[in-house]
C-alpha cells in the first residue's frame, strides 16, 4: 500500500507540475494575444493616417503624370495594408488556436489530477 500510496503521490506532482507549466503557457499566450490587439491598434491608426497623407496628396497633385503616381502609391499601400492584416489576422488564429490547445490539455491534466485524487483518497 505503500509503494501504491508513493507512487500515486509521485504521479500528483507530476501532473501538477505539468499544470503549472501550462498555466504559464496559458499566461505567454494570452500576453502575445493582448500585444497582437495593440498592434491591430496601431495598425488602424497608421492605416487612417496614410489614408488622410494620401487625401492631402491627391489635393496637391496636378497633371497626368502625378496622377499616374498617385495611383501608384494607392496601390502599393493597399497591397501592403492588405498583407499586413493578413499577417495580422494569421498571428491572432494562431493565437486563439494556441490557447484553445493549452486550454484542452489543461483541462485533461484537471481531469487525470481529479482521478489521482480519487484513487489517493480511496
Amino acid at each position: 500500500m505503500d509503494s501504491a500510496h508513493s507512487q500515486l503521490e509521485q504521479q500528483l506532482q507530476q501532473v501538477k507540475k505539468a499544470q503549472d507549466v501550462l498555466q504559464d503557457n496559458l499566461g505567454q499566450t494570452k500576453r502575445k494575444q493582448a500585444e497582437q490587439e495593440w498592434l491591430e491598434e496601431d495598425s488602424h491608426q497608421l492605416e487612417m493616417e496614410k489614408q488622410g497623407l494620401l487625401d492631402f496628396l491627391r489635393g496637391g497633385w496636378q497633371g497626368e503624370e502625378a496622377n499616374g503616381f498617385h495611383r501608384y502609391l494607392e496601390e502599393q499601400q493597399h497591397e501592403e495594408a492588405m498583407a499586413w492584416r493578413k499577417d495580422l489576422s494569421e498571428k491572432r488564429v494562431h493565437l486563439e488556436e494556441e490557447a484553445r490547445t493549452t486550454r484542452a490539455e489543461m483541462h485533461d491534466i484537471e481531469t487525470k489530477q481529479a482521478s489521482l485524487r480519487k484513487e489517493w483518497n480511496q
